[in-house]
């Protein structure tokens, strides 16, 4: 979707609200212009901002791109798409992307703002991350991104060691897992740090960490990182 320049400009003065949805899994789904760039926020999160999705900017900026064995990127968790907008346009790199999202709503808001945009093809599978997950039996992908959220909260499955495993099976063997975890909060920091300690770094004992903005970004290999 086109956004007129003049609402870009004053983007930078107020937020402008483009749309808003309610869908059975969200009670709330807001799409705004702010800053220029097209965020989508439920009631307590955001899930997409463009090149401003800090979070995913700075892991994609800290890591080695170069090293991965093939293109092949798995997104787990849509939104807007931005994580794969930051790959194309600040990176250059020429994705063969496959995108799972389970509200409808998202990838319709998707396709309506931000897909058009985006060079790569996208296959876009609607349904719950879950069942694919534990059922898939394709090629390998090289880079898996997992960043499901509903609001502020994580569904169980994905802070389990059964995902982790699924994700190990059809994940490269020399490919990266980033995870994108909430650590604004104290409770937030206390649930993420158990989760590291007790799930994450018991399956990839070689896992590193950054914090960014209120989010803890997890790699599951720290070789990828780049040397500071």
């Amino acid at each position: 979707m086109s956004i007129p320049r003049w609402k870009r400009w004053l983007s930078y003065l107020v937020e402008l609200e483009l749309e808003h949805l309610r869908t059975d899994m969200h009670e709330s789904l807001t799409v705004s212009l702010v800053r220029g760039r097209i965020q989508l926020f439920a009631d307590r999160a955001i899930y997409s901002f463009e090149d401003l999705y800090s979070n995913f900017a700075e892991a994609f900026h800290r890591i080695d791109l170069s090293r991965l064995p093939g293109n092949r990127v798995l997104v787990l968790g849509l939104g807007l798409g931005s994580v794969i907008q930051l790959l194309e346009e600040q990176h250059d790199f020429q994705g063969d992307y496959t995108a799972i999202e389970q509200d409808e709503a998202i990838i319709y808001l998707a396709r309506k703002y931000t897909i058009d945009t985006i060079n790569r093809p996208i296959t876009t599978i609607t349904g719950d991350a879950e069942p694919f997950l534990l059922s898939y039996q394709g090629s390998s992908f090289d880079l898996v991104l997992l960043d499901i959220f509903q609001d502020d909260h994580i569904p169980e499955f994905f802070s389990t060691p059964t995902c982790l495993a699924c994700i190990q099976r059809l994940l490269h063997p020399n490919g990266l897992l980033i995870t994108n975890r909430l650590y604004r909060t104290p409770q937030d920091q206390v649930q993420t740090d158990q989760y590291v300690r007790h799930v994450f770094k018991t399956m990839f004992p070689h896992a590193a960490a950054m914090t960014v903005e209120g989010n803890r970004i997890l790699f599951h290999d720290a070789s990828y990182l780049k040397s500071s």
